[in-house]
Parts: structure tokens; C-alpha cells; sequence
């Protein structure tokens, strides 16, 4: 029941974050107007994003925690990932275009009015320090993709700011695209890594939270384990781990025995943050395609 509630809170959630930044994307594009602002203009094809990436990441949310049937035998989970590649790529090629717009304004300057970018900061900063409290609640890495983007544009606002008080004192308009170009290349940064993870998950790279290592150490202390081997292991998404591989055991070993020998052994993998399973017994030293 609790666990039901967390996931329509976390999508509740999304929702709300998503019609702050929706909302506050168009009024970033009328205030970079009449500012002529491409920092605000920059902010606001980021808020733009964050805006479909809230979006995608309702749905897939929704999506992610449907049960398992006959057409997805391991679930709905990586729905949630699908959603953080396309939020990622959406941010990657606006970060881009707005690189290109800024270089143009930097080879040459324009006018811009600070005290609009001033109050703009303002409300630029309220609204996505809430809305990056509300995603801070959410676990996974969707969710956490879009917090993260949302710090970003938090730390982009501050900046907006202080770049705003020294325009309202020196006309070095100049700032205006460099800011501009700075907050692309960190959101670019970070785009960048989270990419490279979901797609190392989609690749089914064997997931480096899973202390391997360690977990075969445990298994090989239980009574009757001789040896781990043919280990394979993969996610799921970002928190759900999926672990199989054989174990030998001496050839007499009856069958009742053998699953109390596996629940001890889940119990293990639990402990380590492995939920999913699948544990293969063998009493000789075939090979892992034959057994």
C-alpha cells in the first residue's frame, strides 16, 4: 500500500513540476524578447526541455510500475529509462543550438534591458528551486536526470542575476551570451554522462553497483557451495538489478535442501540490491552453454 502511494506521489510530483516549468517556459520567451536577452533565451529552451523531460517522465512513470505480462515478461521498468534517453537528447540538441545562437551575439553584441533579466532571475530562481524540491523526493534515474537539470537551471538563474546587477552598471553586454554559452556547456556536461549511463544500461553492461565480488565471497560460505560460475547480470533500470549464474554443489545433494541453499542465497543478493534472480544448480563442471 505504501509502495503504491510513493509512486502516485512521485508522479504527482512530476505533474506539478511540469506545469511550473511549462508555465514559466513561455513567460522566459516573452521576457528574452523584450529583454533581448539570449541568456533568458537560453534559460528558456532549457526550461522548455525540462518541460517535455517532466512530461516524458510522467507518463513513463506511469508506465514503469505496471506489472509484468505475456508482451513484457520483465516488466515496464525501462520505460523510465527510454524516457531519460529522449529527455537527454532533447536537452543535447538544445544546449547546442543555443552554443550556436550565443557565439553569433558574442562576435556581435547586443543591447540588452537588465532590469527585466533582473526580476526574471528572481522568479527564475523561486520557481525552479521548488520544482527541483519536489523531483529531490523522487528516486531513479529519470527522476533524478530531471532534478538534475533543474539544479542546473537553478545555478544558471543565480547567475542570470548577478550578471543582471552588473549590467545595471556597466554596459558590458557582452556577459549576456558568455553566461549564455557557460550554462549550455555545464548542461551539456551532464546531459553527457547521463546518457552514457542509460545507454551503458541498454547495452546491458554488467551494472557496477553490483559488488560482485563480494556477493560471490558470501555465496561460497553456505554450506555445500563449491563454486559460482557462468554469472551474468544486467538492470533493469537505474535501481532494478537482475542477477543469474550457476552453482555447484556435490552430486547427492536432494532437493529439498537445495531450496533452503536458495533462499539463503537470494537473502544474499537482497542485501546487496540484487531483487530479481535466477540460480542454476549443478553437481559437475559443464560448460556455460551446457549446463
Amino acid at each position: 500500500m505504501g509502495n503504491g502511494h510513493s509512486h502516485h506521489q512521485s508522479s504527482k510530483n512530476i505533474l506539478v513540476a511540469f506545469a511550473l516549468n511549462a508555465t514559466f517556459s513561455v513567460i522566459e520567451l516573452i521576457g528574452g524578447y523584450l529583454t533581448n536577452s539570449v541568456a533568458i533565451y537560453s534559460d528558456a529552451l532549457h526550461d522548455f526541455g525540462d518541460s517535455l523531460a517532466l512530461l516524458f517522465s510522467y507518463f513513463a512513470e506511469k508506465m514503469s510500475h505496471r506489472e509484468a505480462d505475456k508482451k513484457f515478461t520483465f516488466g515496464y521498468r525501462r520505460f523510465s529509462i527510454l524516457s531519460a534517453f529522449i529527455n537527454g537528447f532533447i536537452l543535447l540538441i538544445g544546449s547546442i543550438f543555443v552554443i550556436y545562437e550565443a557565439i553569433q551575439r558574442v562576435l556581435s553584441p547586443e543591447v540588452v534591458k537588465p532590469e527585466g533579466m533582473f526580476l526574471l532571475a528572481i522568479l527564475g530562481i523561486m520557481v525552479n528551486a521548488f520544482a527541483a524540491y519536489k523531483m529531490s523526493k523522487n528516486e531513479g534515474l529519470n527522476p533524478k536526470m530531471v532534478m538534475f537539470h533543474l539544479l542546473e537551471d537553478l545555478l544558471g538563474w543565480v547567475a542570470v542575476l548577478i550578471v543582471s546587477v552588473i549590467l545595471l552598471f556597466k554596459p558590458w553586454y557582452i556577459l549576456d551570451s558568455i553566461l549564455s554559452i557557460l550554462i549550455s556547456l555545464v548542461i551539456l556536461r551532464g546531459v553527457y554522462k547521463n546518457l552514457i549511463k542509460v545507454g551503458l544500461i541498454f547495452l546491458q553492461r554488467f551494472p557496477d553497483e553490483i559488488e560482485i565480488n563480494k556477493i560471490e565471497t558470501e555465496i561460497k560460505k553456505l554450506e555445500l557451495v563449491q563454486d559460482i560460475h557462468a554469472v551474468k547480470g544486467w538492470s533493469l533500470d537505474s535501481e532494478t538489478f537482475y542477477l543469474r549464474f550457476h552453482v555447484k554443489v556435490p552430486e547427492d545433494t536432494v532437493i529439498k535442501v537445495l531450496d533452503t541453499l536458495k533462499i539463503k542465497i537470494k537473502r544474499i543478493l537482497e542485501s546487496h540490491r540484487v531483487t530479481s534472480s535466477t540460480i542454476e544448480f549443478e553437481s559437475n563442471d559443464c560448460g556455460i552453454d551446457k549446463c
